[in-house]
């Protein structure tokens, strides 16, 4: 799928998570096991996720509760911010997308905390 910068329709931001957004960035990672940004936004897409071409090689990807920056590298890497409230929203979404990934977080007090998930067999 061909993503352009007016992005696809899909969720954006609810008033809870806007209400939070003020933070900041409080989420970075990456996606260990995907072809690249482009594949990985197809898969947000494909889980109801709104989608946007960023630059020319990033993508943003948009949920009620977080948006994510995806980079290129390998893996790819992600910075953005999600509902500290609903990180384990986001955690099972990610776990649900099927691709595997390294999440750090920073809660409102300044700590941080990593995530990682399991590499499924035959992924």
């Amino acid at each position: 799928m061909d993503f352009t910068t007016g992005g696809t329709g899909g969720p954006g931001l609810d008033a809870a998570a806007r209400a939070q957004a003020g933070r900041g960035n409080n989420i970075w990672g990456s996606l260990t096991a995907t072809a690249g940004p482009p594949h990985a936004a197809e898969v947000f897409h494909s889980a109801g996720w709104a989608v946007r071409r960023s630059s020319w090689t990033e993508f943003e990807v948009e949920s009620a509760f977080a948006e994510l920056e995806l980079m290129p590298a390998d893996p790819v890497l992600f910075s953005g911010f999600v509902d500290p409230d609903r990180l384990t929203v986001l955690l099972a979404a990610l776990r649900e997308l099927g691709m595997p990934f390294t999440l750090e977080f920073e809660d409102n007090d300044g700590r941080e905390h990593l995530y990682r998930s399991v590499a499924q067999p035959g992924r």
